[in-house]
C-alpha cells in the first residue's frame, strides 16, 4: 500500500480545475490520482459506449444458454451457429477498433 505524505500545492484557474476535474471524474478516478497517473506518464484509459456492445454480448450467451438446454432435453440435435460466429467477429473487430482509438491525450475516443 501506498502513503502519500507530500504535499504538492498548485494554482489553476477556474477552467483549469473544472477540465481537470471532469477528466477525472470520467476516467473514474479521484483528482489526485488522475493528476498523479498524468503527471507520471501513466495511460489513462476510457473505454466508451460499451453498453451495445455489452448488451449484444449478453443476448448471444441467453441464446447459446438456450441452445445447450435444448440440446441437452434432446429437443435439437444441430445449430447453425454461423450468425453467432459473424456477430462475434463483429463485436471482436469493433473492440479492436476502440483499444486502437486513443487520441493524443491518452484518452479514448469515444465514436
Amino acid at each position: 500500500m501506498r502513503v502519500r505524505n507530500k504535499t504538492i500545492p498548485f494554482r489553476v484557474t477556474e477552467k483549469e480545475l473544472e477540465a481537470i476535474d471532469k477528466k477525472a471524474t470520467k476516467a473514474r478516478l479521484s483528482r489526485t490520482d488522475y493528476l498523479i497517473a498524468a503527471a507520471t506518464g501513466k495511460e489513462i484509459t476510457l473505454v466508451e459506449d460499451l453498453k451495445p456492445l455489452l448488451s449484444e454480448l449478453r443476448r448471444i450467451g441467453n441464446n447459446l444458454n438456450q441452445l445447450t438446454k435444448l440440446a441437452n432435453m434432446g429437443k435439437i440435435d444441430e445449430v447453425y451457429l454461423g450468425e453467432v460466429k459473424d456477430t462475434l467477429g463483429k463485436i471482436y473487430v469493433e473492440l479492436y477498433r476502440l483499444a486502437r482509438s486513443k487520441g493524443s491525450d491518452g484518452e479514448w475516443q469515444s465514436s
